[in-house]
Formats: C-alpha cells, structure tokens, sequence
C-alpha cells in the first residue's frame, strides 16, 4: 500500500536525552535488526493500528528525527494509507514516546551510577542514552517467548519471519515498511500456522497462551501498576518464568525495578564490569530500583564493542 505524510508534531523528552544515542542502540539490537531504516540522522518504523485485523490489518509508518529547536525531544512525522483520525495520530505520538522511553526520568539512575567508578566510562559513552524498547507489547511478549531455549538470532528471525507473513505493511518513498502484527491479528492465527514460527509444540501453546492472555490487557495497567502485582499477573500467564517476564516488564513495559540479576545473561556483564569477585547482590543494593538500566547501560555499552552479552534463555543455576 503506497502512502502519504499525515502528519507532523515533535515530541518532548525528559533531558538528558540524546537521539543520536537512541539510534546507535537501535543499530545495536539484534532482535529487531533490519525492522526499521536509520539514515541521516533519523529512523523510519512500521508500527501496526491496533484495531485492525487480518487482510484488512493496517500500517502506518513513522520517521523520528532530531527535534531542531534546541529542546529535549524528537520530531515525528507519521505517514498512512489514508487520512488518520485525531485518535490514532494520538496513539502514534504514544507509542513512539515509549518505544524510545521519551519521557523516563533517567535522573535517579544517573546519579547512582555517577558514584560507580567501573560504570562512568560507560556513562561517558552513553550520555543521554534513553531506554529503547520493542515497539509494541504484542511485539515484545511474542519475542521473549520465541526466545526461551532458542538463540537470540533465530528468534529474531522466526520473529521477523511472523511479521513478513500476519504483519500489514506500508510503502513510503518506495521503500515497504512490515510492522509487527497486533493482537488482534494475532489471536486470530491457529497453533498449525502458528506452529510454523515456533521451535516446537510447546513453544506454540506457549506463544498462544501469552497472546491470548495479553490481548486484552489494559497496557496503562501495566505500565503503572505496583510492581509486584504486574510481575505476579505476568507470572500466571503459561509458560511465562522469571527471565520472561523480567524482560516484559523492562524491554517492553519500560520498568527497570528489579532483574534476576543471578542469570548469566547478567551476571556475566557484573563480572565483565567489576571483576569475578564482585558479589552480584552487591550490584543489585547499589542500583535498586534502577537495576534494568544498570544492566541497559552496560549490555549497549558491551554490545557496542562487539562484546556478546545474550544467552539462550535455558534454566541456569544462580551464580
């Protein structure tokens, strides 16, 4: 489907914030490797409305660039298939400001991390470096799932592989744009197609029973609700462990509180920072609440230098 330019705005962040940084990170995310375009200083991403379903499912494409005014923040134009109600303009607006983390108050974190010798270079690197998430919670759950005992890369692609096929799309300039498919084409997809992006049968009664669940969920309740309560009604969903929903509640749902900071796919990047003697609940009670940007930080810092910090996500004894 070809397109036009809806609309413009630009969207405010809470400073630091610096876009450059965001891009470099997205660069950097293996999981969504090549769903968006970065160029000139700006990226483009596909981003599926909500409410639309199967054939009839609908893309809209947005361009994030620097705001150019001298304020925290980003520009944002948002281009569609056909004239866009005030509404969905607004949720555009929404999920860009949290795929990008705009408005997190990275402040608190800054400030602890300021005092920790062995993250300041790190600090120094990432100056203004805001939280990216994925895109959608649809987008995120279906990933973390795919991933547990799979390989980061063939997760990724057997997530890649689910959007080229459920996902709607949108041509901009010529280039076409494939965003992720949302729940609402998603619960209408079978365990045998489904069955087609998964490693095996369980990991599709898995993947269905996250979405099924997730479909209706009330995302402000999510988003904001205590804690505990958001990580226990997670908890519940099958197939759903620690490391699972640990990932929801940062990688998608932007919550940095608490982390199983005992799994390799941390306690490795502790031991690369502060040496293998460094206790890991010594990280954990200097960081607190802002445990999942300590581990953000220093997995893009790592990452950036070719430092591979990701495991498949199997059972592992603590550290």
């Amino acid at each position: 489907m070809s397109s036009s330019l809806q609309h413009t705005t630009k969207l405010p962040a809470v400073s630091p914030f610096d876009l450059r940084q965001s891009l470099r990170a997205l660069s950097g995310f293996a999981p969504c490797a090549g769903e968006q375009v970065i160029a000139d200083g700006a990226v483009r991403k596909a981003f599926a409305l909500p409410a639309s379903a199967g054939p009839t499912a609908e893309a809209i494409v947005v361009e994030v660039g620097p705001r150019g005014d001298g304020r925290a923040g980003v520009s944002l134009a948002v281009f569609g298939g056909r004239s866009l109600t005030d509404g969905e303009l607004r949720w555009a607006e929404r999920q860009v400001s949290d795929w990008l983390g705009l408005t997190d108050d990275m402040t608190g974190f800054l400030a602890v991390a300021a005092d920790d010798p062995a993250l300041r270079p790190v600090l120094a690197e990432l100056a203004g470096l805001h939280q990216v998430r994925f895109a959608s919670l649809a987008e995120g759950a279906c990933y973390f799932v795919l991933t547990q005992r799979t390989a980061q890369r063939v997760a990724g692609l057997r997530k890649r592989r689910l959007a080229a096929a459920h996902g709607p799309s949108l041509t901009v300039d010529g280039q076409r744009f494939v965003a992720f498919p949302a729940f609402a084409t998603l619960t209408g997809i079978g365990p045998d197609q489904l069955g087609r992006f998964t490693a095996n049968t369980r990991q599709t009664d898995y993947l269905l029973a996250a979405i099924h669940a997730l479909a209706d969920a009330d995302e402000q309740w999510l988003a904001t609700a205590p804690y505990d309560q958001v990580w226990a009604e997670l908890r519940r969903i099958r197939g759903v462990g620690e490391f699972t929903a640990a990932a929801v509640m940062l990688r998608v749902l932007g919550r940095p509180d608490r982390l199983p900071i005992a799994m390799p796919q941390f306690a490795d990047v502790a031991a690369r920072l502060y040496g293998a003697d460094t206790p890991i609940d010594a990280v954990a009670e200097r960081y607190g609440r802002y445990l999942g940007w300590w581990a953000y930080y220093a997995k893009t810092a790592l990452a950036a230098h070719g430092v591979p910090t990701t495991h498949a996500t199997r059972p592992h004894r603590a550290a």
